[in-house]
């Protein structure tokens, strides 16, 4: 019981950590001082004029009980450090990035649960819960990678550094290469379930990170994901290593426990399997392991010289031409990147609130559109445009 209570003490403070670490390489996200990207609120909407000062104070309120939740067990600044975050998300979408809803869901399992009061069953059950939650996690970002863009797009982008060590003609090796590393990501999540296979898999997952970390700071891309690697490897260890719990206890024990504990295992195994609805549309992309696989939308907005001159200076570089039709394009994954060392959420709903502040800027509306490079299709990358004029915008 000890070791396991030790576990979980040890698991609060890393994902307290690693969310205020995540806060700070995406500062503007949150501070927001000289922000240029535009907020995609959910539900809850603010006067324009008000919203940096709410952000930067339920920012300083979500760093302080984060800090507080790190070093004392207490549900109420648990509670609060949550209720922040939430807001913060209600405010922009864009805070939904994969490392922060994993850090979210982790926490809210901790905070439901009563392991705190050292009693051997309900500890082992939330140890049971969140090593379900994160075993989905590897599952399903390894299905995501199971498509043609990850093979052909986005892993001979990652192996850039070690072209020189690759033949000439290398599709077939990138193939067989992106199909391995999705089936050993799907296989790591399936073995951490089980006692027999735990440890290998552990063992798997941190060569795995160890790996993609390496490509990542070769690359100098995206810090904020190296810190989200580095975590993903202590929290691996600190929930699985050596540990001889079976996953499906609690699953199995839910009729026979109170109300804290059938709250926290009906969140886990909903959050657990839902990811599969992300195939068909009806879950959020970046809420399924979706990040680097290649299996997002992508969405640009067509802009004209007026727009052009006026747009930030963070997003007016990475404006290209297109070279078939010489349309002048304003990429917003390059742009979050820029502005916030985040991407962009890959949603519609987010394209269109970003594109509409887009064309505030222009007086004549009409030339101007959202451009969605739908996602696609898993077997030969072949893909639709959605173009939708500002006008249009509005109504949506």
């Amino acid at each position: 019981m000890v070791k396991n209570l030790k576990r979980l003490q040890l698991i609060r403070v890393a994902i307290c950590f690693a969310l205020i670490i995540g806060i700070l390489l995406s500062i503007e996200l949150w501070f927001p001082i000289t922000r240029s990207f535009p907020r995609a609120p959910l539900l809850i909407e603010l006067p324009e004029a008000i919203v940096p000062l709410v952000e930067r104070v339920l920012s300083g309120m979500l760093m302080i009980f984060l800090t507080l939740t790190a070093l004392v067990s207490s549900r109420k600044v648990s509670v609060t450090a949550i209720a922040s975050l939430v807001l913060l998300i209600f405010f922009d979408q864009m805070r939904l990035q994969p490392w922060v809803y994993q850090y979210l869901v982790l926490l809210i399992l901790l905070t439901l649960s009563t392991w705190h009061k050292q009693n051997e069953s309900d500890i082992n059950r939330t140890l049971g819960v969140l090593q379900l939650t994160v075993a989905a996690l590897y599952f399903w970002s390894g299905l995501q990678k199971m498509n043609f863009s990850f093979t052909h797009e986005i892993l001979p982008e990652l192996l850039i550094p070690f072209q020189n060590f690759l033949p000439s003609n290398h599709s077939q090796e990138f193939v067989a290469i992106g199909l391995f590393i999705a089936l050993a990501e799907t296989l790591i999540g399936c073995g951490l379930l089980f006692v027999r296979t735990r440890n290998f898999s552990v063992c798997l997952a941190v060569a795995m990170h160890s790996i993609v970390l390496g490509l990542l700071i070769s690359k100098s891309y995206n810090s904020i994901v190296w810190t989200w690697n580095g975590m993903l490897i202590v929290i691996v260890i600190l929930l699985f290593w050596r540990c001889d719990l079976s996953i499906w206890r609690p699953v199995f024990a839910w009729y026979s426990v109170n109300w804290r504990g059938k709250m926290t295992t009906s969140i886990a195994l909903f959050l657990s399997l839902v990811p599969v609805l992300s195939f068909w549309g009806y879950w959020d992309m970046y809420l399924s392991g979706a990040l680097y696989s290649g299996n997002t939308a992508i969405a640009v907005v067509k802009v004209n010289e007026e727009v052009l001159e006026n747009l930030p200076e963070k997003a007016r570089v990475h404006v290209f031409q297109t070279k078939s039709a010489g349309e002048q394009m304003l990429p917003l994954f390059e742009w979050a990147m820029a502005d916030l060392n985040v991407p962009v959420y890959p949603e519609r709903r987010v394209f269109t609130y970003v594109a509409r502040e887009v064309c505030k800027l222009a007086e004549e509306k009409s030339q101007m559109e959202l451009v969605i490079k739908e996602r696609p299709e898993l077997f030969d990358g072949s893909y639709s445009l959605t173009r939708i004029p500002c006008p249009n915008l509005q109504s949506k």
